[in-house]
């Protein structure tokens, strides 16, 4: 659906998946209803698609996952956008707009980072970790590993299971990591599904899914990147050897 030459926020790569082999941030690897700059994005064999930098990526009824490099994915609720500020591998940045995201990463590569911004917030991610961030009420949680936010003033700190609330008071609160909600629970499932693909865990067998309730629609926009194409595009994506596996 995407014009096959460059537009604008969105490199349409018609290579073979074994050449690809991606220096930045920013390759979509999974969309249900997503959009780049308004423009649909569809996913396929032999089609790859990068977002550039200032790109906007904003879902509809849907979900999307991005991949940031090694070791690196995020995963973007419905009704989401975010923006792709930076997208060389040793400074990762993206800003979240609207909704919900969430961001795993695993043993990152020396020299390369990953930062989320929320409205004012800075949030420097732990190498090893996975964090959910949301808009509205703005809120960052840390769902394994620790980060780092730089908040109106003040550099805060939050581990796994404790969550920071944007606002005046800036508290950090507890939260049970038992009481996930669907997105959570999709992309625990798409973070091992990733591992799987990556040649870290057996390649047999069916996509992992998660119930009924929190399955993504199957619509003709919904489409994602074949297994053999993922594990020789990006050798290690969030697994074990990445160290996640779930949070």
């Amino acid at each position: 659906m995407l014009p096959k030459a460059l537009c604008a926020g969105v490199l349409a790569l018609t290579l073979p998946a074994q050449s690809m082999i991606p220096a930045k941030a920013g390759l979509i690897s999974y969309a249900d209803e997503a959009y780049i700059d308004g423009r649909p994005v569809e996913v396929s064999a032999t089609r790859f698609f990068a977002m550039n930098e200032n790109a906007v990526l904003r879902t509809g009824a849907g979900r999307a996952e991005v991949l940031l490099g090694p070791c690196a994915a995020m995963w973007v609720d419905e009704q989401s956008s975010l923006r792709l500020i930076s997208s060389g591998l040793s400074d990762v940045r993206l800003e979240l707009l609207s909704g919900s995201l969430v961001v795993a990463t695993g043993e990152l590569v020396k020299g390369t980072k990953v930062t989320l911004l929320l409205q004012t917030s800075v949030a420097a991610l732990d190498p090893t970790g996975a964090y959910r961030f949301d808009a509205a009420p703005p809120r960052i949680k840390a769902l394994a590993g620790r980060a780092t936010v730089q908040w109106a003033g003040r550099a805060i700190a939050i581990s796994a299971g404790r969550l920071l609330r944007l606002d005046a008071a800036a508290q950090t609160l507890k939260f049970d990591k038992q009481n996930a909600d669907v997105l959570e629970t999709w992309s625990n499932g798409r973070a091992a599904y990733l591992a799987r693909l990556s040649g870290q865990l057996k390649r047999e067998g069916p996509e992992p899914t998660a119930p009924d309730s929190t399955t993504p629609r199957s619509t003709p926009g919904r489409s994602h990147l074949p297994l053999d194409s993922i594990a020789q595009t990006l050798p290690n994506l969030p697994g074990s050897r990445c160290g996640v596996t779930g949070w």
